[in-house]
């Protein structure tokens, strides 16, 4: 018998936060040895995986192609058939582990799992971290023991208010007392005013093209560094054009992202939901620009969430083409006083994400 099987992913933006679970379980005192994770084969899950003591699976099963290619149609008419041989292979785990409770994150690749859980009698634990809760979270949520929820008034069944789920590094994060070894270690000068721009794992083609104007209008910034963390499927594309003055970093994915908030003087981000929890669990000034077409406006609600507290700067996408982003970015990076609000109103918002909540909804469960 295990104590928990942790399940979600196919997306770093589902997986991140299965990670973080898995992290504070182990960090509460329950051994690697008494944890799974269930992810599928085509996400980005088995590459993150890589050197993690938990036990890991991965199923058959993938997401709904929305392309109409005849690719995307061919992967569609197979996808019954890999729904059916992930429930099974699920049912199989399920029966081999005996878990005492099941955790969901969400997303494609937490459906054959917690749907096996909720037939076998497992106590499943829904973990919604975004506003607006996914379709996969919104159905399972009917048959859950209870629904961890990271912001108050969302509307699931039995629900109870936990925070988020933030890496361990995040959490414990003190920004202040790491900053000067997370600049030396990124290479990043001391006195150097510091403006990270990064649209997640995959990268934004929306925040990649401000970056040639943000350099243009950052040449008249002493000491200015931008990094900018562009997303593996863009890093082969030809980089701007640097002025004189500006010192840029290009990287397609970093995964020190403790010594990135550490280091950073602001933050030019989506509005993902793990994005969004570890601006706040942190504490950092941030711009963001949610993303217009996301599920259900999940990103619009987040980044509101965060902009009717004054906890960041919220800029639409075409305020990224017209000019108005920059504007906004460079008057933020001027105003010491403006980053610094920003900064402790976002840390405010982030208590529950640092507490210890999430993990005693899910020992509860498993009683």
């Amino acid at each position: 018998m295990v104590f928990a099987v942790v399940t979600g992913g196919g997306t770093s933006g589902h997986f991140i936060p299965a990670q973080a679970i898995v992290e504070s379980l182990m960090e509460s005192g329950i051994d690697s040895s008494e944890l799974r994770y269930v992810g599928s084969r085509r996400g980005v899950e088995q590459s993150l995986m890589k050197g993690s003591p938990i036990e890991a699976k991965y199923l058959p099963i993938s997401g709904l192609q929305r392309s109409m290619s005849p690719k995307g149609i061919a992967r569609n008419l197979i996808l019954p058939v890999r729904l059916l041989r992930s429930r099974l292979m699920a049912r199989a785990l399920i029966k081999q582990w005996k878990p005492r409770v099941v955790v969901s994150v969400g997303g494609y690749a937490s459906e054959p799992m917690s749907a096996a859980a909720i037939a076998a009698g497992v106590p499943l634990v829904c973990v919604s971290y975004d506003r607006m809760p996914g379709l996969a979270t919104r159905r399972q949520a009917k048959h859950a023991a209870v629904s961890a929820i990271a912001f108050p008034g969302v509307d699931l069944p039995r629900a109870t208010v936990t925070g988020a789920p933030v890496r361990s590094a995040l959490r414990h994060l003190d920004v202040v007392a790491s900053r000067s070894a997370a600049r030396e270690e990124l290479g990043v000068k001391s006195d150097a005013l510091l403006v990270t721009v990064m649209g997640g794992s995959l990268g934004s083609g929306v925040l990649n093209a401000l970056v040639p104007s943000l350099l243009e209008a950052c040449a008249a910034i002493p000491r200015i560094h931008v990094l900018h963390i562009c997303g593996k499927r863009f890093v082969d594309e030809t980089p701007p054009t640097v002025p004189d003055g500006v010192v840029y970093q290009r990287v397609g994915y970093e995964s020190r992202m403790a010594q990135v908030y550490a280091a950073s003087d602001l933050l030019v981000v989506r509005a993902g939901a793990s994005t969004v929890a570890e601006i706040v669990t942190v504490g950092i000034a941030a711009v963001v620009v949610p993303w217009e077409v996301s599920a259900d406006g999940h990103q619009k609600l987040n980044a509101q969430w965060l902009g009717d507290a004054d906890a960041a700067c919220v800029v639409s996408e075409s305020q990224c083409t017209d000019g108005s982003a920059v504007k906004a970015i460079v008057d933020i990076l001027l105003d010491s006083d403006a980053r610094n609000r920003l900064a402790t109103n976002a840390r405010q918002m982030g208590e529950a994400h640092r507490s210890s909540r999430l993990v005693d909804v899910i020992r509860n469960a498993a009683l």
